[in-house]
C-alpha cells in the first residue's frame, strides 16, 4: 500500500496524522508521552479518529504501534533523535519541535502556517537542527541561505564550541 506524501495548504491530501498529547497540547517530549491521539487530517479540517493510552507502552514499541495504525505523520514536541529514526524507518514523516493546544496545531498543519515561529518550542524559532531540514525537505521554501544567523554568522553551533574545532 503507497502512501501519499503530503503538501502543505490547498493541496493537503487525505492522512493519518498523531499528536501526543498532555492536557490538551502537544506534549513537550514524545519519547515518554503518556496519549497519543489520532485524527484523520485533509484540506477541509481534522477529523478524530480515537486516542490510545501509552503509560504501559515501552519506547521501543512506538514506532511500530504507530506504523500498526497507519499514521503517516507525526506532529510532535520533542523527540530524542533515535525515534525519529526509527519513525522513519516506519515510514512516518515526523514535524518535530512544536508547541502549542492540539487545535491549533491541527488547524495551522492543515493551513501550512505550522513552521511558523509561534508554533515553536521555546528555544526553536530560529529553525535550525532538523526542524530546518524539515523544512527544506517538504516545505520547498526554507533554504539555508534563508536561515537566520547569529552576529558572527553562525549557523547553529555556539561559539564555545567552534573554538574546540581544528581551524580551516
Amino acid at each position: 500500500m503507497a502512501r501519499e506524501m503530503h503538501t502543505y495548504g490547498e493541496g493537503l491530501k487525505k492522512m493519518k496524522v498523531a499528536i501526543p498529547e498532555h492536557q490538551g497540547r502537544v506534549a513537550p517530549v514524545f519519547d515518554t508521552c503518556r496519549r497519543v491521539l489520532i485524527f484523520s487530517q485533509n484540506a477541509e479540517g481534522a477529523v478524530p479518529l480515537g486516542h490510545e493510552d501509552w503509560s504501559d507502552t515501552g519506547r521501543h514499541a512506538r514506532p511500530a504501534r504507530l506504523k500498526e495504525l497507519g499514521v503517516d505523520m507525526l506532529l510532535c514536541g520533542g523527540i530524542s533523535g533515535w525515534m525519529e529514526g526509527q519513525l522513519g524507518v516506519q515510514g512516518i514523516q515526523t514535524m518535530p519541535w512544536l508547541a502549542g493546544e492540539v487545535p491549533e496545531i491541527l488547524e495551522a498543519f492543515r493551513l501550512g502556517r505550522v513552521t511558523e515561529p509561534q508554533y515553536a518550542m521555546p528555544g526553536r524559532a530560529g529553525f535550525r537542527g532538523s526542524r530546518a531540514q524539515f523544512l527544506e525537505k517538504f516545505s520547498g521554501w526554507c533554504r539555508r541561505e534563508q536561515l537566520p544567523q547569529g552576529k558572527d554568522g553562525c549557523r547553529g553551533r555556539s561559539r564555545k564550541r567552534r573554538r574546540n574545532l581544528p581551524p580551516g
